[in-house]
């Protein structure tokens, strides 16, 4: 089964080919020559859903150069105890509060 890595990258994977213009504006003019298809817009699809932070719960470990992802605040806070040896509540990342 893929995974992902731990640390995604800064920049779209697919840009919609009806892309906005708050989108042409913040993407750089190399980025914003890709066009993408129906095809692959159909495939993605297959992939993934869009979520509500009810359905999908994200806790980002915010400390520097850690940025990884859990599904609760008590498995962030595991985390935090066991790979930076802190119990600090703070820098955390996440839509579900």
């Amino acid at each position: 089964m893929p995974s992902l890595p731990s640390v995604l990258p800064g920049a779209p994977a697919l840009q919609d080919s009806k892309s906005s213009s708050l989108f042409s504006a913040i993407v750089p003019r190399s980025l914003s020559a890709v066009a993408t298809t129906n095809d692959q817009l159909n495939a993605a699809l297959a992939l993934a859903k869009v979520t509500s932070p009810d359905q999908t719960p994200i806790y980002i470990c915010g400390f520097q150069n850690c940025c990884r992802l859990y599904p609760t605040r008590e498995r962030l806070m595991a985390h935090r105890k066991r790979d930076h040896d802190s119990q600090d509540d703070s820098q955390i990342i996440t839509w579900n509060e």
